[in-house]
């Protein structure tokens, strides 16, 4: 298990209950035949039969062949709601099929640009990053990783946030927010000095800006999918040049759009839900959040630092409303939205993965696969594949695939060689697209287990 530690929380008495009729059921079915039976016609035909049913009874509790699709990773954590989560199978081994730094064509000059996240469909692949200087976006092919375009901002000061495709273009908050048209890479600017997250619902573009460089103050804000400014909320413009902890961020489901709001010192410091398309704040918690938040199910998830405590602490609030709904203890885990996976919430921690029950906050169960990257919100390191009931967990140059259900590792090796650093999964269909020390990286995986 490539000295992964796991620990499963012991079933409880209900489903020993509700497995030992079964489980008697079977060995009933199953039970030899008589001796009249092996020595006449008739019954030895029903036996057929029986046999026949008892297969069909197999089948029927088997569990279903994986069902693998292919949906798009658009944005930070997959969807709108952060969810961390495709409907795509990945198992091991993983294989490598290419590694690109993405190209910008100026002048008859091919440049060298250095990705730091990456999103894909089933065509392309878009990569935000920086040539030189300057917050870049590059799309690349997803089957050769060759760059297609490159689009520049124009501006001087990238802080690596993630890109968000949404009708036909692809944005970027980082020192400014801008588009870029998919097909041809030719977009524009809207404002300077911001960054921070992004995420649309088709109609908007929300953004988020966590660094009072210069320009506006910090802030959330809606606009059309052309970058006009339709309102803006949470500002805070007392403290030029100040720049707050990068652990918030943005997550839209269920009708709101929610924003942890980290402004360090500063009173913007909160947990707000907002109606999407006037800006009404539907609620606000006081607390201090630590990592960016995400939804399902009528709940959004977070790690907080709640009012006079001195631990952080992995929170489930009601989406509606805002109330408490659990909070357990929670040690460095900061930074990247939780990870949702079906009736699962997870977590990479300095000391390993946790996996926590969403409806009651109990642990499931942990894994020793340490967290590596910096606690930001932008450094993910979990990627949940559906079809195959997965999870990717990238720690320092090794990449690790564990069972959804109870932390197994099935697989863990270095796949990529000589790198240093791994960040970002992102998994479509059978393949897992990481950024390997400013690279590109596209791994394959193998057929079911």
């Amino acid at each position: 298990m490539a000295g992964a530690r796991v620990r499963v929380v012991p079933p409880s008495p209900l489903r020993h209950a509700v497995a030992a009729p079964v489980a008697l059921a079977v060995l009933a079915a199953c039970k030899p035949p008589s001796s009249i039976d092996a020595v006449t016609a008739e019954p030895v035909e029903e036996n057929l039969q029986g046999a026949a049913e008892m297969q069909a009874e197999r089948e029927h509790l088997a569990p279903p062949a994986p069902s693998c699709g292919s949906d798009a990773w658009t944005t930070y954590g997959h969807d709108a709601a952060r969810t961390s989560a495709s409907d795509g199978c990945l198992w091991g081994p993983l294989r490598l099929a290419w590694s690109q730094t993405p190209q910008s064509f100026v002048d008859g000059t091919t440049l060298q640009g250095t990705a730091t996240h990456a999103i894909a469909d089933g065509d392309a692949v878009y990569v935000a990053g920086a040539l030189g200087p300057v917050p870049s976006v590059w799309r690349m092919a997803a089957d050769t990783g060759k760059t297609k375009w490159g689009y520049e901002s124009h501006t001087e000061a990238p802080r690596g946030g993630w890109p968000t495709v949404a009708k036909d273009r692809v944005y970027l908050v980082d020192d400014g927010v801008n588009w870029a048209d998919v097909e041809t890479g030719r977009g524009r600017r809207a404002e300077l000095d911001a960054w921070g997250e992004s995420v649309s619902d088709g109609e908007r573009l929300f953004a988020e800006n966590n660094w009072y460089l210069d320009g506006y103050g910090l802030y959330v804000s809606a606009f059309d999918m052309d970058l006009k400014l339709l309102w803006r909320r949470d500002y805070n413009a007392l403290s030029k040049g100040y720049q707050v902890p990068d652990v918030g961020g943005l997550a839209l489901a269920g009708g709101l759009l929610v924003h942890a709001s980290q402004h360090g010192v500063l009173h913007g410091t909160a947990l707000s839900a907002f109606e999407p398309q006037s800006g009404e704040r539907r609620w606000r918690a006081t607390t201090s959040p630590q990592s960016s938040p995400s939804i399902a199910d009528g709940r959004v998830y977070t790690v907080e630092r709640l009012p006079g405590e001195k631990t952080d602490r992995l929170v489930a609030r009601d989406l509606a409303t805002g109330t408490l709904a659990w909070a357990t203890e929670l040690a460095n885990a900061r930074g990247p939205a939780p990870v949702i996976a079906d009736h699962l919430v997870l977590v990479h921690a300095s000391d390993g993965v946790v996996a926590f029950d969403a409806k009651s906050g109990d642990r499931v169960w942990t894994a020793g696969l340490p967290r590596t990257a910096p606690p930001v919100q932008s450094s993910t390191t979990l990627a949940a594949a559906m079809g195959s009931r997965t999870l990717v967990v990238v720690s320092g140059a090794r990449v690790h695939v564990v069972r959804l259900d109870d932390g197994t590792e099935i697989w863990g090796d270095a796949p990529i060689p000589h790198a240093k650093k791994l960040e970002g999964p992102v998994i479509v269909g059978r393949t897992l697209y990481l950024v390997a020390d400013a690279r590109v990286v596209r791994l394959d995986g193998s057929d079911a287990q």
